[in-house]
């Protein structure tokens, strides 16, 4: 069960086996609270196994017939959608980064899921789940609190363009909707595909703590964005004709 299940990973980990409550705790947050956002009081307790992929892989060849991939190509797609998150402002970060254009881009995303039971009707998010650790820390630089009261929206927006989140989103997102392509019958990126959801778990807040019950405003701990559709076609076309 459940609790045996954490004690053996907290053993393995060589942590205090009376953390058992504590992770229990975040573990039941994390699945009670409400997304919010285009997902309202969708929570993730409430997805079979009809509605979820775990530790969904991928390979994607990068380019093998075309031009190799510059970071400024990279960039220019994220000029895309520029009313969305994470646009022209990000656009120039991306720009320093040394890109490798050749081979495969592998990755794993944590979790897929689908917003309604329908699958002919549902739309398809990533989900990744984040422990970056946010909060105060005393004169020694020992860490003495952290909450959700640290992981406010701008807070996480730090978080997210400090480790380029944004394009780990995106790409998650190409992996997606080339998946989808292959699999789901009268597939459409405007009408199926999502967004990403990045769930910073040591902010998740309580039931207690959620004031907001229409979710109209971003709760602590989470990040959820419906995909900008140009911005990821073209960055599945850059990958695939460089």
């Amino acid at each position: 069960d459940a609790i045996e299940i954490i004690e053996q990973e907290l053993l393995r980990s060589g942590l205090d086996i009376n953390l058992l409550n504590s992770v229990q705790d975040g573990l039941s947050r994390v699945v009670n609270t409400p997304l919010g956002a285009s997902l309202g009081n969708l929570k993730l307790n409430q997805l079979g196994n009809d509605r979820r992929i775990s530790e969904l892989s991928f390979d994607i060849p990068i380019a093998q017939k075309g031009n190799s991939i510059q970071s400024l190509d990279v960039a220019n797609a994220f000029n895309k959608d520029p009313h969305a998150r994470f646009s022209t402002s990000y656009s120039e970060s991306l720009k320093t980064l040394n890109i490798c254009s050749r081979g495969f881009l592998n990755g794993s995303i944590d979790l897929v899921l689908t917003d309604r039971s329908d699958l002919k009707d549902a739309r398809w998010w990533v989900v990744d789940w984040k422990s970056n650790w946010l909060g105060n820390r005393d004169e020694k630089d020992m860490s003495t609190d952290c909450g959700p009261m640290h992981y406010t929206n701008d807070a996480m927006e730090q978080q997210m363009l400090l480790h380029h989140y944004p394009l780990q989103a995106h790409i998650y997102l190409v992996a997606l909707h080339r998946f989808l392509k292959w699999r789901l019958p009268n597939y459409s990126s405007s009408r199926h595909l999502g967004g990403y959801i990045y769930i910073f778990l040591r902010g998740i807040p309580s039931e207690s703590e959620i004031i907001n019950k229409n979710h109209e405003t971003s709760i602590p701990g989470l990040i959820v964005e419906q995909a900008p559709l140009q911005r990821v076609l073209e960055l599945d076309r850059l990958l695939r004709d460089g």
